[in-house]
């Protein structure tokens, strides 16, 4: 019983290592990469939707005990708007991630910008935002082709 405990603590320290570093990771990029994202938005690089990862879920309530819904957070670009992060309820994202290939869907009313986004959230983005940016980038690239 020790030995998990001591186990548990180590992990624990683990986390908030990689959470700060994530973190400090992030406040150091996106609100750069947001910038150069607001500037391309304004000379009409818009109507933009890339959806990353989910990155982080939790209970809808206090404790997952009592509740089956469950409140997810996924990594996104919408432009205008930047890097973030849309939110969902766990039913809204099941209906989303089924709905037909190709149904056009309006993210941004669930969008919340970077620097909105819970501390946590922040933190996890700076993982997936590479990829998306790089998404971005080949669709403007194919539009301009």
């Amino acid at each position: 019983m020790h030995d998990l405990l001591h186990e548990r603590t180590a992990l624990l320290a683990q986390l908030g290592t990689t959470l700060r570093n994530g973190l400090q990771a992030a406040e150091a990029s996106i609100p750069a990469i947001n910038q150069h994202l607001a500037e391309l938005a304004a000379i009409g690089v818009t109507d933009f939707q890339i959806e990353g990862p989910v990155i982080y879920s939790r209970p809808a309530g206090v404790s997952s005990a009592h509740v089956d819904e469950f409140l997810i957070f996924q990594a996104a670009i919408i432009l205008p708007g930047g890097v973030g992060a849309l939110t969902w309820g766990s039913t809204e994202y099941h209906e989303h991630v089924s709905r037909l290939y190709g149904e056009p869907v309006d993210l941004a009313p669930r969008f919340a910008p970077y620097a909105q986004c819970p501390a946590l959230v922040r933190a996890m983005l700076i993982s997936h935002t590479g990829r998306m940016l790089e998404s971005l980038m080949q669709d403007v690239r194919l539009l301009g082709s």
